[in-house]
């Protein structure tokens, strides 16, 4: 007789008339299911379609963001991240974006509990935000598994609109006490981009400048700002290049004769970054004794110090885990999951924004200096800044100290071998204190003698869930799986926000310090949310499967007339390879399955707020010198939840018991889309929230992982994932697109479409810039104003994904994984600035412009004729849209296990060194002018982001 259940390993008995058997924990069997949040299913079984990352592939990332990790490994998962900052968000869309208005990130869960990720920050519009998600501790992860379609995600109904992320932490087995202790040591350095983006020396910055006065003097004479200044101030300076040079002094105040004379310039990149010094140390300790009913416990305690290669941006975290289970009789199961975690974050200033210090840098002209002849900070520069000072011991401050606690308690009650009740809480506490400051060392700062703004935000999340679960095999081939659940859900928000100028001094900046007050406010808001749900699971002699799930929820977001809405979803599975008539194949066919399913999920994340269906008043208001309020949202009792249609088929096949394929195509269909539709200036207020759009993804994925080869010393590994998505707006709140300067939304055509006046290149007789002049046809003007906008392509990857190879051999290992993303298109709204066209001539240029510029007639380029007067040549257009094509070293691995015969008769049990290496290189489409075209919002818009950094990191692992 064989004994088995999930997550064990199987075990053969002989039959008595009493069996006692004590199953063991398999890992490999592990890799054989499928957690879903409400339990775990067998990867058989299960008619959905998701994907599981395992612990050693968590582990091994750099960044303290542990989602970071799933970046290219998942198909239909698309990543942007848009900032390098330690710990920063990272936006992720499940089989593409589901709605424009509302939310669009996946539901966490982390041990069966919902986790609110929202990422946080008082100045989120410039970029701050710190992401909760940092602060979990990616060695405690013991797997990450993502649900993408109906049958995988309806079971969350509201709130799985957008795919569901299923986090599961490492967990006590029984046997010894295991110790384990890692520790990586290692640096954060900036990484390698093109060259065109990088700027260019004093000679040359002399160079491109006097060339603009020059040009722009020929072409307008005195009109000119060479001329109209020299004239003026009758100055006297000839009009070539040796009067040009002197003006370039005159209008600078001496920097061209500065460097003339010492030699000395700035590299102002070098300034602003370093060699950020990483650093992480991990214990752990996990056992559970031998006996039936021992509890398991595992406990863990980290530290992490993460420095970004901007100088002023960094993160550290203290983080603490107890998780454990006990069983004392066969009746009863409880146990609880715990972890506590601090996290600093220091942001910086800006964020991609003018006062940035990365944005001031290409502004910066490399003939000033960070000092002045006295050591101090010199603020003679190109815009007033100085980008070193600005984060310096007295400069700019945003900090945020983020405290989490989570808690979730379980009992489970086993009525019999077939029926048992289990009841989890769970509590996520999370406290935010925000400071930011402007300093006296910064123009916008020393205005108001400082600015200090200090936030207290304090999220908490109760939840309650309650289920039923039956599983029973009758006559060995009908398997059923049934649940019936309930889940309650509170969720607090509050926020404190106190700000105040004029400090008295430099060196103190408690925002108690200011002299006047200039801001107070709080919010308060509650959401709650209800639900009943049912699962069912059935399988006949594991060749036909079946599934069914609905759930009813019920939220305070919406009126009572639309406050419940129920979710749903059916699938199935046939796998053929179960049949006799497929026996021929079984020497090369092992498994052929066919599966597919439908059903909806909903998106209750509607609006602004958690009130989007209410009429709001503000208070706070004086009329006459009287307390008062005021209207501030038009509520609608007829606003609904959106609801995303998802349809999926899909085939997996393994081929030689080697080579393990899986084919998707899904179809999403999202109706209800909420809109702020304008309405009358006569009713007071300027919209109100409707449900009135409707959006499409559909696609494919593919994914394929092969044994290359393996023997008892050997094993070679390699995967491959590929994922198109198509998406395309359906309807709008008017029959009107909503058009930006350089991009639209409008019916049938897809999120983030390019939409400007394209770009002709440049004259060769004249070098004035050209535009194509209609919306169709090869027509060109060098009037910016006169010509047309064209439809230009989408910020949307045509095909993303992956492929890595991984081999072990005689205790070495070596991992290597590519992420690969073609057919977006970027557009550099930085390059407007950067690729200066000499209108701010006293400013510094970058390669790409040196290199490239028309100089003389006959010059064929795309560079227009550098001019200090009259040039639209940097106007939003098409020449700053590039290619977002890219082929990147994502992470290189290198190990070595020490042999067990070498720990024999120590106190060890084992110990491995390795170094993780990551951001080593990227390949990118020869027109990209940039840090790096997979470090871009999804909206494809290009500012002055921070680069990913490129790492290095080295440890050891010691098992006790």
């Amino acid at each position: 007789m064989v004994i088995s259940f999930i997550g064990m390993q199987s075990q053969e008995v002989k039959i008595k008339p009493i069996v006692k058997v004590v199953l063991k924990s398999d890992a490999e069997v592990l890799d054989e299911v499928v957690v879903t949040g409400y339990g775990i299913t067998k990867k058989s079984a299960f008619t959905g379609a998701a994907n599981t990352l395992d612990a050693e592939k968590i582990g091994n990332r750099v960044d303290p963001n542990p989602i970071k990790s799933l970046e290219g490994t998942v198909p239909g998962l698309q990543m942007n991240i848009g900032s390098g900052q330690p710990g920063a968000p990272a936006t992720i869309f499940i089989r593409g974006r589901n709605s424009l208005n509302s939310g669009t990130q996946p539901l966490y869960v982390i041990d069966g509990v919902a986790f609110d990720n929202d990422a946080v920050g008082i100045r989120s519009d410039e970029g701050q935000t710190t992401s909760p998600l940092s602060t979990l501790n990616a060695q405690d992860i013991e797997s990450m598994t993502v649900l993408k379609d109906a049958t995988a995600t309806s079971i969350y109904g509201a709130r799985a609109a957008n795919g569901v992320i299923v986090i599961t932490t490492k967990r006590g087995k029984a046997g010894k006490p295991k110790v384990n202790l890692t520790a990586k040591v290692g640096f954060n350095q900036m990484p390698s981009y093109t060259d065109k983006y990088k700027l260019v020396d004093a000679d040359k910055n002399i160079e491109l400048a006097t060339e603009a006065l020059l040009n722009s003097y020929n072409k307008y004479g005195a009109n000119s700002t060479f001329g109209t200044y020299n004239e003026y101030y009758g100055l006297g300076y000839s009009y070539d290049q040796a009067g040009a040079e002197g003006f370039y002094d005159w209008y600078t105040g001496g920097w061209v004769s500065n460097y003339r004379n010492t030699g000395k310039q700035t590299n102002w990149i070098d300034e602003i970054t370093r060699t950020g010094l990483v650093q992480s140390y991990a214990f752990d300790i996990s056992g559970g004794g031998n006996a039936e009913n021992a509890p398991q416990y595992y406990a863990s305690f980290a530290y992490d110090s993460n420095e970004s290669v901007m100088k002023g941006k960094d993160l550290t975290r203290y983080s603490f885990r107890f998780n454990m289970d006990h069983q004392p009789s066969r009746w009863v199961k409880y146990g609880f999951n715990t972890n506590l975690s601090y996290t600093e974050t220091n942001m910086g200033a800006g964020g991609g924004y003018f006062s940035d210090p990365l944005t001031q840098v290409y502004m910066m002209n490399p003939m000033t200096g960070v000092y002045d002849s006295e050591g101090e900070y010199n603020f003679d520069t190109t815009t007033g800044y100085n980008p070193v000072a600005l984060r310096s011991e007295y400069g700019d401050k945003s900090l945020a100290k983020q405290y989490r606690v989570l808690l979730s308690p379980y009992v489970q009650i086993n009525f019999t071998p077939e029926l048992f009740f289990m009841s989890r809480a769970g509590i996520d506490a999370y406290f935010i204190d925000e400071f930011g400051y402007w300093s006296f060392l910064q123009p916008q700062g020393a205005e108001m003698n400082a600015m200090g703004e200090n936030a207290n935000t304090t999220r908490i999340m109760l939840t309650i869930t309650n289920t039923l679960n039956y599983l029973k095999t009758f006559n060995d081939v009908h398997n059923l799986n049934l649940m019936v659940g309930q889940e309650g859900q509170k969720k607090n928000y509050k926020q404190a926000y106190l700000a105040g100028s004029n400090y008295p001094v430099s060196d103190l900046n408690d925002v108690s310090l200011a002299a006047t007050p200039s801001s107070a406010a709080t919010t308060q808001m509650q959401l709650l949310l209800n639900s009943y749900f049912f699962n069912g699971q059935y399988d006949f002699n594991h060749k036909y499967y079946l599934s069914a799930s609905v759930r009813a929820d019920g939220s305070s977001r919406f009126s009572d007339g639309h406050r419940w809405a129920a979710f749903w979803s059916v699938g199935g599975k046939y796998r053929l390879t179960a049949e006799k008539f497929m026996e021929p194949t079984s020497n090369w066919l092992s498994n052929l399955t066919i599966r597919a399913s439908y059903g909806t999920t909903g998106n209750q994340e509607v609006g602004s707020g958690y009130y989007a269906s209410s009429h709001l008043y503000g208070f706070g208001y004086n009329y006459n010198g009287k307390p008062g309020m005021q209207l501030e949202q038009f509520g609608n009792e007829n606003l609904k939840w959106e609801t995303t249609k998802k349809f999926n088929v899909g085939v997996d096949l393994n081929l030689f018991k080697r080579i393990d394929i899986s084919l998707d195509y899904y179809n999403h269909q999202t109706t209800d889309m909420v809109f702020s539709v304008p309405l009358s200036f006569a009713t007071g207020m300027s919209s109100i929230y409707q449900n009135v759009g409707k959006l499409e993804n559909k696609g494919f994925e593919a994914s394929l992982n092969a044994v290359l080869f393996k023997n008892k010393d050997i094993t070679w590994t390699f995967a491959w994932n590929g994922s198109i998505n198509k998406n395309k707006v359906k309807k709008l709140s008017t029959d009107y697109p909503i058009e930006g300067t350089f991009s639209t939304t409008e019916v049938g055509y897809p999120i983030y479409q390019w939409k400007m006046k394209e770009y002709a290149g440049v004259d060769p007789e004249t070098g004035d810039a050209m535009w194509y002049l209609n919306e169709e046809g090869d027509e060109t003007t060098t009037d910016y104003n006169k010509a047309a906008k064209r439809y230009l392509g989408d910020a949307n990857p045509k095909f993303f994904g992956s492929f890595s190879t991984n081999l072990e051999a005689y205790g070495l290992d070596l991992g290597i994984q590519f992420n690969y993303s073609t057919g977006a298109k970027i557009f550099g709204n930085n390059l407007r600035y950067d690729a200066n066209g000499g209108s701010a001539f006293y400013e510094n240029y970058i390669n790409y412009v040196y290199d490239n510029r028309w100089q003389k007639p006959g010059d064929i380029t795309d560079v227009p004729r550098l001019d200090t007067d009259g040039s639209q040549a940097n106007q939003p257009s098409s020449r700053f849209l590039m290619d977002g094509d890219y082929l990147k070293i994502r992470s290189l691995t290198v190990g070595y296990t020490l042999p067990k015969s070498w720990l024999r008769g120590t106190f060890l049990n084992n110990v491995r060194v390795f170094m993780e290496a990551e951001n080593l290189y990227t390949f990118t489409a020869s027109n990209y002018i940039g840090f790096d075209p997979a470090g871009i919002d999804a909206d494809g818009s290009q500012w002055w982001n921070y680069p990913q950094a490129r790492s290095f990191l080295f440890g050891v692992t010691v098992g006790f």
